[in-house]
Protein backbone atom coordinates (compact mmCIF):
# COMPACT_ATOMS: atom_id res chain seq x y z
CA UNK A 1 0.00 0.00 0.00
CA UNK A 2 0.93 3.64 -0.73
CA UNK A 3 0.34 7.29 0.70
CA UNK A 4 0.80 10.83 -0.13
CA UNK A 5 1.93 11.40 4.13
CA UNK A 6 3.91 14.62 3.35
CA UNK A 7 2.64 17.23 6.29
CA UNK A 8 1.13 20.09 4.39
CA UNK A 9 -0.02 23.27 5.25
CA UNK A 10 -3.86 22.31 5.42
CA UNK A 11 -3.07 20.31 8.30
CA UNK A 12 -1.44 23.21 9.32
CA UNK A 13 -4.60 25.33 9.19
CA UNK A 14 -6.63 22.54 10.48
CA UNK A 15 -4.95 22.19 14.08
CA UNK A 16 -3.92 25.81 14.59
CA UNK A 17 -7.57 27.24 13.42
CA UNK A 18 -6.36 30.74 12.39
CA UNK A 19 -4.70 30.44 9.21
CA UNK A 20 -6.25 32.16 6.03
CA UNK A 21 -7.12 29.92 3.42
CA UNK A 22 -5.29 32.20 0.92
CA UNK A 23 -1.82 30.57 2.28
CA UNK A 24 -2.24 27.51 0.84
CA UNK A 25 -1.78 28.80 -2.31
CA UNK A 26 1.62 29.38 -1.23
CA UNK A 27 1.98 25.25 -1.15
CA UNK A 28 1.88 25.03 -4.82
CA UNK A 29 4.87 27.63 -5.52
CA UNK A 30 7.04 25.86 -2.67
CA UNK A 31 6.35 22.27 -3.74
CA UNK A 32 7.99 23.33 -7.23
CA UNK A 33 10.88 26.00 -6.75
CA UNK A 34 14.63 23.90 -6.64
CA UNK A 35 14.15 24.41 -3.34
CA UNK A 36 10.46 24.03 -2.53
CA UNK A 37 10.93 21.64 0.65
CA UNK A 38 13.27 24.07 2.46
CA UNK A 39 10.84 27.04 1.47
CA UNK A 40 7.80 24.84 2.14
CA UNK A 41 9.01 24.28 5.59
CA UNK A 42 10.22 28.04 6.45
CA UNK A 43 6.03 28.40 5.60
CA UNK A 44 4.89 25.75 8.10
CA UNK A 45 7.00 27.48 10.73
CA UNK A 46 5.61 31.40 10.05
CA UNK A 47 2.24 29.74 10.04
CA UNK A 48 2.39 27.93 12.61
CA UNK A 49 3.60 30.83 14.59
CA UNK A 50 1.38 33.16 13.16
CA UNK A 51 -1.41 30.86 14.18
CA UNK A 52 -0.65 30.67 18.06
CA UNK A 53 0.26 34.76 18.33
CA UNK A 54 -3.11 35.44 17.86
CA UNK A 55 -4.32 35.04 21.06
CA UNK A 56 -2.37 34.30 24.77
CA UNK A 57 -5.07 30.97 25.36
CA UNK A 58 -4.35 27.50 23.51
CA UNK A 59 -7.10 25.64 22.47
CA UNK A 60 -8.11 22.39 24.05
CA UNK A 61 -7.28 20.97 20.13
CA UNK A 62 -3.59 23.04 19.91
CA UNK A 63 -2.94 21.48 23.59
CA UNK A 64 -3.75 17.89 22.66
CA UNK A 65 -1.32 18.18 19.33
CA UNK A 66 1.18 20.43 21.25
CA UNK A 67 1.69 17.30 23.46
CA UNK A 68 1.44 14.58 20.80
CA UNK A 69 4.31 16.71 19.44
CA UNK A 70 6.55 16.37 22.63
CA UNK A 71 5.45 12.82 22.84
CA UNK A 72 7.27 11.96 19.37
CA UNK A 73 9.37 15.18 18.34
CA UNK A 74 12.51 13.44 19.03
CA UNK A 75 11.20 10.69 16.11
CA UNK A 76 10.47 13.38 13.43
CA UNK A 77 11.36 12.56 10.04
CA UNK A 78 13.97 15.07 8.22
CA UNK A 79 12.47 15.10 4.79
CA UNK A 80 14.13 18.56 3.85
CA UNK A 81 17.58 16.64 4.59
CA UNK A 82 17.09 13.73 2.91
CA UNK A 83 15.63 15.23 -0.42
CA UNK A 84 18.37 17.43 -1.36
CA UNK A 85 20.47 14.32 -0.95
CA UNK A 86 18.27 12.51 -2.93
CA UNK A 87 18.45 15.81 -5.87
CA UNK A 88 21.80 16.18 -6.10
CA UNK A 89 22.09 12.53 -6.79
CA UNK A 90 19.32 12.65 -9.25
CA UNK A 91 21.22 15.81 -10.76
CA UNK A 92 24.31 13.59 -11.05
CA UNK A 93 22.91 10.49 -12.93
CA UNK A 94 20.90 13.29 -15.10
CA UNK A 95 23.72 14.85 -16.05
CA UNK A 96 25.96 11.54 -17.42
CA UNK A 97 23.02 9.76 -18.70
CA UNK A 98 22.96 7.15 -16.50
CA UNK A 99 20.93 4.15 -18.05
CA UNK A 100 20.37 5.53 -21.71
CA UNK A 101 21.52 3.95 -24.85
CA UNK A 102 20.87 0.28 -22.84
CA UNK A 103 18.76 -2.25 -24.95
CA UNK A 104 15.86 -3.51 -23.96
CA UNK A 105 17.50 -7.04 -22.82
CA UNK A 106 20.35 -5.15 -20.78
CA UNK A 107 17.59 -3.25 -19.34
CA UNK A 108 15.88 -6.22 -17.82
CA UNK A 109 19.46 -7.42 -16.88
CA UNK A 110 20.30 -4.42 -14.94
CA UNK A 111 16.69 -4.38 -13.16
CA UNK A 112 16.05 -8.52 -12.33
CA UNK A 113 19.47 -8.34 -11.06
CA UNK A 114 18.78 -5.65 -8.45
CA UNK A 115 15.68 -7.41 -7.48
CA UNK A 116 17.90 -10.46 -6.91
CA UNK A 117 20.07 -8.44 -4.79
CA UNK A 118 17.42 -7.30 -2.71
CA UNK A 119 16.53 -10.49 -2.42
CA UNK A 120 20.27 -11.50 -1.36
CA UNK A 121 20.44 -8.72 1.17
CA UNK A 122 16.74 -9.83 2.96
CA UNK A 123 18.14 -13.23 3.54
CA UNK A 124 21.77 -12.48 4.66
CA UNK A 125 19.92 -9.85 7.35
CA UNK A 126 17.33 -13.16 8.19
CA UNK A 127 20.82 -15.12 8.26
CA UNK A 128 22.23 -12.49 11.14
CA UNK A 129 19.12 -12.47 13.03
CA UNK A 130 18.84 -16.22 13.11
CA UNK A 131 22.29 -16.56 15.12
CA UNK A 132 21.91 -13.51 17.24
CA UNK A 133 18.51 -15.67 18.49
CA UNK A 134 20.99 -18.89 18.68
CA UNK A 135 23.52 -17.37 20.45
CA UNK A 136 25.74 -18.10 18.12
CA UNK A 137 29.99 -17.16 18.33
CA UNK A 138 31.08 -13.70 17.67
CA UNK A 139 33.29 -15.07 14.90
CA UNK A 140 30.27 -16.76 13.53
CA UNK A 141 28.09 -13.91 13.90
CA UNK A 142 30.96 -10.87 12.24
CA UNK A 143 31.17 -13.03 9.01
CA UNK A 144 27.68 -12.97 8.60
CA UNK A 145 27.11 -9.37 9.62
CA UNK A 146 30.25 -8.56 6.93
CA UNK A 147 28.63 -10.54 4.61
CA UNK A 148 25.25 -8.35 4.70
CA UNK A 149 27.29 -5.56 5.11
CA UNK A 150 28.88 -6.37 1.67
CA UNK A 151 25.87 -7.19 0.08
CA UNK A 152 24.09 -3.56 0.96
CA UNK A 153 27.66 -1.96 -0.78
CA UNK A 154 27.00 -3.70 -3.78
CA UNK A 155 23.12 -2.82 -3.85
CA UNK A 156 23.96 0.75 -3.62
CA UNK A 157 26.33 1.05 -6.36
CA UNK A 158 23.94 -0.31 -8.28
CA UNK A 159 21.01 1.40 -7.13
CA UNK A 160 21.16 4.61 -9.19
CA UNK A 161 21.13 2.39 -12.63
CA UNK A 162 18.40 0.20 -11.61
CA UNK A 163 16.36 3.53 -10.51
CA UNK A 164 17.20 5.11 -14.07
CA UNK A 165 15.95 2.34 -15.97
CA UNK A 166 13.25 1.57 -14.21
CA UNK A 167 11.95 6.08 -14.42
CA UNK A 168 12.61 5.14 -18.40
CA UNK A 169 10.24 2.21 -18.39
CA UNK A 170 7.58 3.62 -16.89
CA UNK A 171 8.07 7.31 -18.13
CA UNK A 172 7.74 5.40 -21.69
CA UNK A 173 4.14 3.95 -20.83
CA UNK A 174 2.99 6.78 -19.47
CA UNK A 175 3.36 8.57 -23.18
CA UNK A 176 2.17 5.52 -24.75
CA UNK A 177 -1.03 6.03 -23.15
CA UNK A 178 -1.29 9.52 -24.19
CA UNK A 179 -0.19 11.27 -20.96
CA UNK A 180 3.15 13.44 -21.24
CA UNK A 181 4.34 16.49 -23.05
CA UNK A 182 6.87 16.06 -25.91
CA UNK A 183 7.00 12.63 -25.69
CA UNK A 184 7.79 13.07 -21.94
CA UNK A 185 5.84 12.68 -18.63
CA UNK A 186 5.75 16.04 -17.01
CA UNK A 187 7.30 16.20 -14.22
CA UNK A 188 9.40 13.83 -15.15
CA UNK A 189 9.77 10.24 -13.21
CA UNK A 190 12.19 10.40 -10.30
CA UNK A 191 12.00 8.09 -7.53
CA UNK A 192 14.73 6.85 -4.82
CA UNK A 193 14.31 3.08 -3.66
CA UNK A 194 14.87 3.80 0.12
CA UNK A 195 13.24 2.99 3.69
CA UNK A 196 10.25 6.08 3.75
CA UNK A 197 9.76 7.04 7.00
CA UNK A 198 6.77 6.30 8.97
CA UNK A 199 3.41 7.90 9.66
CA UNK A 200 1.76 8.57 12.81
CA UNK A 201 -2.04 9.19 11.96
CA UNK A 202 -4.36 10.74 15.09
CA UNK A 203 -8.37 10.28 14.98
CA UNK A 204 -10.43 11.52 17.32
CA UNK A 205 -12.15 8.43 19.49
CA UNK A 206 -16.16 9.22 18.45
CA UNK A 207 -15.22 9.13 14.63
CA UNK A 208 -13.14 8.03 11.95
CA UNK A 209 -11.05 11.52 10.96
CA UNK A 210 -7.83 12.12 10.00
CA UNK A 211 -6.80 15.20 12.62
CA UNK A 212 -3.23 14.98 12.87
CA UNK A 213 -0.53 13.55 10.56
CA UNK A 214 3.57 13.38 11.36
CA UNK A 215 6.25 11.79 9.22
CA UNK A 216 8.38 10.00 11.82
CA UNK A 217 11.68 7.61 11.77
CA UNK A 218 11.49 4.78 9.52
CA UNK A 219 13.54 2.38 11.96
CA UNK A 220 10.80 2.50 14.69
CA UNK A 221 9.96 -0.88 15.52
CA UNK A 222 6.87 -2.53 16.59
CA UNK A 223 7.30 -2.36 20.18
CA UNK A 224 8.18 1.74 19.82
CA UNK A 225 5.24 2.04 17.78
CA UNK A 226 2.78 0.53 20.18
CA UNK A 227 4.73 2.92 23.20
CA UNK A 228 4.26 5.91 21.61
CA UNK A 229 0.42 5.46 20.59
CA UNK A 230 -0.39 4.05 24.20
CA UNK A 231 1.35 7.28 25.12
CA UNK A 232 -0.91 9.42 23.13
CA UNK A 233 -4.19 7.74 23.44
CA UNK A 234 -3.17 8.48 27.49
CA UNK A 235 -2.42 11.70 27.01
CA UNK A 236 -4.42 13.29 24.69
CA UNK A 237 -7.70 10.38 24.37
CA UNK A 238 -7.36 10.20 20.54
CA UNK A 239 -6.97 7.17 18.70
CA UNK A 240 -3.15 7.00 17.36
CA UNK A 241 -2.02 4.52 14.39
CA UNK A 242 2.20 4.67 13.70
CA UNK A 243 2.85 2.26 10.39
CA UNK A 244 5.01 2.16 7.11
CA UNK A 245 3.93 3.32 4.36
CA UNK A 246 5.35 1.73 0.83
CA UNK A 247 6.24 4.74 -1.05
CA UNK A 248 5.89 9.17 -0.24
CA UNK A 249 5.13 11.24 -3.20
CA UNK A 250 8.10 13.82 -2.55
CA UNK A 251 10.23 14.85 -5.18
CA UNK A 252 12.09 12.16 -5.87
CA UNK A 253 9.27 10.30 -4.40
CA UNK A 254 10.13 7.50 -2.25
CA UNK A 255 9.71 3.82 -3.15
CA UNK A 256 10.64 0.59 -0.65
CA UNK A 257 12.89 -1.92 -1.89
CA UNK A 258 10.73 -4.82 -3.05
CA UNK A 259 11.04 -8.45 -4.64
CA UNK A 260 7.46 -8.37 -6.48
CA UNK A 261 7.61 -6.68 -9.34
CA UNK A 262 3.95 -6.07 -9.92
CA UNK A 263 3.95 -3.90 -6.74
CA UNK A 264 7.63 -1.90 -7.16
CA UNK A 265 6.60 -0.66 -10.67
CA UNK A 266 2.85 0.06 -9.65
CA UNK A 267 4.08 1.82 -6.84
CA UNK A 268 6.64 4.22 -8.62
CA UNK A 269 3.71 4.93 -11.47
CA UNK A 270 1.37 5.66 -8.21
CA UNK A 271 3.48 8.24 -6.27
CA UNK A 272 4.48 9.85 -9.76
CA UNK A 273 0.66 10.55 -10.12
CA UNK A 274 0.55 12.33 -6.97
CA UNK A 275 3.66 15.02 -8.26
CA UNK A 276 1.57 14.85 -11.33
CA UNK A 277 -1.72 15.96 -9.77
CA UNK A 278 -0.22 18.23 -7.46
CA UNK A 279 -0.14 21.11 -10.58
CA UNK A 280 -3.84 20.30 -11.04
CA UNK A 281 -6.85 21.27 -8.52
CA UNK A 282 -7.20 18.19 -7.28
CA UNK A 283 -3.56 17.52 -6.18
CA UNK A 284 -3.65 21.12 -4.80
CA UNK A 285 -6.77 20.23 -2.95
CA UNK A 286 -5.29 16.69 -0.97
CA UNK A 287 -5.46 17.15 2.69
CA UNK A 288 -8.49 19.69 2.61
CA UNK A 289 -11.44 17.19 2.94
CA UNK A 290 -11.34 13.78 4.00
CA UNK A 291 -13.23 12.96 0.47
CA UNK A 292 -10.77 14.93 -1.64
CA UNK A 293 -7.91 12.72 -0.20
CA UNK A 294 -9.57 9.56 -1.25
CA UNK A 295 -10.31 10.67 -4.43
CA UNK A 296 -6.46 11.91 -4.34
CA UNK A 297 -5.29 7.91 -3.13
CA UNK A 298 -7.89 6.35 -5.14
CA UNK A 299 -7.10 8.05 -8.94
CA UNK A 300 -3.12 7.52 -7.94
CA UNK A 301 -4.34 3.71 -7.00
CA UNK A 302 -6.16 3.10 -10.40
CA UNK A 303 -3.56 5.15 -12.43
CA UNK A 304 -0.66 3.55 -11.03
CA UNK A 305 -2.26 -0.27 -11.20
CA UNK A 306 -2.84 0.31 -14.80
CA UNK A 307 0.63 1.89 -15.72
CA UNK A 308 2.13 -0.64 -13.67
CA UNK A 309 0.55 -3.36 -15.50
CA UNK A 310 1.49 -2.15 -18.92
CA UNK A 311 5.07 -1.88 -17.41
CA UNK A 312 4.64 -5.65 -16.35
CA UNK A 313 3.46 -6.81 -20.04
CA UNK A 314 5.94 -4.82 -22.16
CA UNK A 315 9.27 -5.38 -20.17
CA UNK A 316 8.63 -8.52 -17.76
CA UNK A 317 5.76 -10.55 -18.65
CA UNK A 318 6.39 -13.38 -17.36
CA UNK A 319 5.64 -11.60 -13.93
CA UNK A 320 2.25 -10.29 -14.91
CA UNK A 321 -0.22 -11.53 -12.65
CA UNK A 322 -1.80 -14.47 -14.23
CA UNK A 323 -5.42 -13.00 -14.83
CA UNK A 324 -3.65 -10.71 -17.25
CA UNK A 325 -1.63 -13.12 -18.98
CA UNK A 326 -4.82 -15.26 -19.43
CA UNK A 327 -6.73 -12.31 -20.77
CA UNK A 328 -3.44 -11.30 -23.15
CA UNK A 329 -3.55 -15.15 -24.85
CA UNK A 330 -7.25 -14.63 -24.84
CA UNK A 331 -7.11 -11.60 -27.00
CA UNK A 332 -4.13 -12.98 -29.08
CA UNK A 333 -6.63 -15.83 -30.01
CA UNK A 334 -9.47 -14.21 -30.09
CA UNK A 335 -11.49 -16.60 -27.68
CA UNK A 336 -14.32 -16.03 -24.95
CA UNK A 337 -12.72 -15.21 -21.27
CA UNK A 338 -13.85 -18.09 -19.09
CA UNK A 339 -16.95 -17.08 -16.58
CA UNK A 340 -15.58 -15.99 -12.96
CA UNK A 341 -15.68 -18.53 -10.36
CA UNK A 342 -18.17 -17.58 -7.60
CA UNK A 343 -16.43 -15.95 -4.55
CA UNK A 344 -16.28 -18.80 -2.08
CA UNK A 345 -17.39 -17.86 1.62
CA UNK A 346 -15.36 -20.35 3.36
CA UNK A 347 -12.48 -18.94 2.75
CA UNK A 348 -10.73 -15.98 4.53
CA UNK A 349 -11.33 -12.51 2.22
CA UNK A 350 -9.20 -10.16 4.26
CA UNK A 351 -10.96 -7.23 1.73
CA UNK A 352 -14.42 -8.85 2.05
CA UNK A 353 -13.79 -8.85 6.12
CA UNK A 354 -12.33 -5.41 6.41
CA UNK A 355 -15.12 -4.04 4.87
CA UNK A 356 -17.69 -5.96 7.11
CA UNK A 357 -15.30 -4.59 10.16
CA UNK A 358 -15.79 -1.09 8.98
CA UNK A 359 -19.56 -1.13 8.29
CA UNK A 360 -19.92 -2.35 11.57
CA UNK A 361 -17.71 0.29 13.21
CA UNK A 362 -19.66 3.23 11.38
CA UNK A 363 -22.90 2.04 12.68
CA UNK A 364 -21.53 2.09 16.25
CA UNK A 365 -20.09 5.42 15.81
CA UNK A 366 -22.83 6.79 14.49
CA UNK A 367 -24.68 5.67 17.52
CA UNK A 368 -22.04 7.02 19.38
CA UNK A 369 -21.07 4.11 21.22
CA UNK A 370 -17.28 4.49 20.43
CA UNK A 371 -15.93 2.04 23.60
CA UNK A 372 -18.29 -0.80 21.68
CA UNK A 373 -16.56 0.22 18.55
CA UNK A 374 -13.31 -0.68 20.65
CA UNK A 375 -14.23 -3.79 21.78
CA UNK A 376 -15.31 -4.68 18.42
CA UNK A 377 -12.27 -3.78 16.60
CA UNK A 378 -10.14 -5.76 18.99
CA UNK A 379 -12.08 -8.68 18.67
CA UNK A 380 -11.63 -8.35 15.13
CA UNK A 381 -8.47 -7.76 15.51
CA UNK A 382 -7.87 -11.19 16.76
CA UNK A 383 -9.65 -12.80 14.01
CA UNK A 384 -7.27 -11.22 11.51
CA UNK A 385 -4.40 -12.73 13.32
CA UNK A 386 -5.93 -16.13 13.96
CA UNK A 387 -6.51 -15.99 9.83
CA UNK A 388 -2.75 -15.06 8.94
CA UNK A 389 -3.01 -11.48 9.06
CA UNK A 390 -0.92 -10.13 11.82
CA UNK A 391 -2.15 -6.74 12.48
CA UNK A 392 -0.59 -4.78 15.24
CA UNK A 393 -3.58 -2.35 15.53
CA UNK A 394 -7.21 -1.90 14.43
CA UNK A 395 -8.56 1.09 15.49
CA UNK A 396 -10.41 4.89 14.15
CA UNK A 397 -6.48 6.01 13.37
CA UNK A 398 -6.01 2.49 11.29
CA UNK A 399 -9.72 3.12 9.31
CA UNK A 400 -8.51 6.85 9.42
CA UNK A 401 -5.52 5.85 6.98
CA UNK A 402 -6.39 3.22 5.19
CA UNK A 403 -9.34 4.25 4.74
CA UNK A 404 -8.57 6.74 2.09
CA UNK A 405 -7.53 3.87 -0.37
CA UNK A 406 -11.40 3.69 -1.68
CA UNK A 407 -10.74 0.31 -3.64
CA UNK A 408 -9.69 -1.31 -0.41
CA UNK A 409 -11.68 -3.33 2.34
CA UNK A 410 -10.44 -0.26 5.03
CA UNK A 411 -12.66 1.99 3.32
CA UNK A 412 -16.47 2.37 3.30
CA UNK A 413 -16.25 5.39 0.73
CA UNK A 414 -18.54 4.95 -2.38
CA UNK A 415 -15.61 7.19 -4.33
CA UNK A 416 -13.45 4.27 -5.14
CA UNK A 417 -16.65 2.06 -6.77
CA UNK A 418 -17.35 5.22 -8.34
CA UNK A 419 -14.09 6.24 -9.87
CA UNK A 420 -13.82 2.62 -11.15
CA UNK A 421 -17.15 2.80 -12.78
CA UNK A 422 -16.36 6.03 -14.86
CA UNK A 423 -13.01 4.35 -15.67
CA UNK A 424 -14.59 1.12 -17.17
CA UNK A 425 -16.48 4.21 -19.97
CA UNK A 426 -13.10 4.03 -21.51
CA UNK A 427 -10.93 1.21 -19.49
CA UNK A 428 -8.25 1.74 -22.18
CA UNK A 429 -8.27 5.52 -22.08
CA UNK A 430 -5.81 5.82 -19.02
CA UNK A 431 -4.79 9.19 -19.99
CA UNK A 432 -8.71 10.51 -20.65
CA UNK A 433 -9.80 9.56 -17.07
CA UNK A 434 -6.37 11.25 -15.40
CA UNK A 435 -6.95 14.58 -17.14
CA UNK A 436 -10.87 14.20 -16.40
CA UNK A 437 -10.42 14.04 -12.31
CA UNK A 438 -7.81 16.36 -12.08
CA UNK A 439 -9.99 18.78 -12.46
CA UNK A 440 -11.87 18.04 -9.53
CA UNK A 441 -12.66 20.31 -6.79
CA UNK A 442 -14.77 17.90 -4.43
CA UNK A 443 -16.61 14.45 -4.50
CA UNK A 444 -19.62 16.40 -6.06
CA UNK A 445 -17.59 16.91 -9.47
CA UNK A 446 -17.52 12.94 -10.00
CA UNK A 447 -21.06 12.73 -8.69
CA UNK A 448 -21.92 15.11 -11.63
CA UNK A 449 -19.05 13.30 -14.36
CA UNK A 450 -21.00 10.17 -13.86
CA UNK A 451 -24.45 11.31 -14.24
CA UNK A 452 -23.04 13.26 -17.78
CA UNK A 453 -21.72 9.84 -18.95
CA UNK A 454 -24.92 7.87 -18.15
Amino acid sequence: MSSRATERLSDIARWTGQIPQSVLALRVLADWLPSRRALLSLLVAACVTLGFAGGSAVSDGQARFQAIGELVGSRAFGLVEWEWQALGEKADGWRSGKGRGLTTEQERAVVLGYVEGIRRVRTAKEQVNRLVSLDAGPDELAQARHNRGDLRQRQAGRRPLAEAVIQRQVGQMLVEAGIGIHSAPMPPVNFTFTEPPQILIISPRQEIRNVYARMLAPDIDAAEAGEKEAAIAAKTDYSAYITKIGGLGAYPTMVVESTNMEWLVSTVAHEWVHNYLTLFPLGMRFGSSPELTTLNETVAEIVGDEIGRRVLLHFYPEFAPRPVRQAQAQAQTQTLPTPAEPEDPSVFDFNREMGKTRRRVDELLANGDYLAAEAYMEARRRVFVENGYHLRVLNQAYFAFHGSYATGGASSSPIGAQLQELQRKAPEDIAGFLYTVRWFTSAADLEQMLEMTK
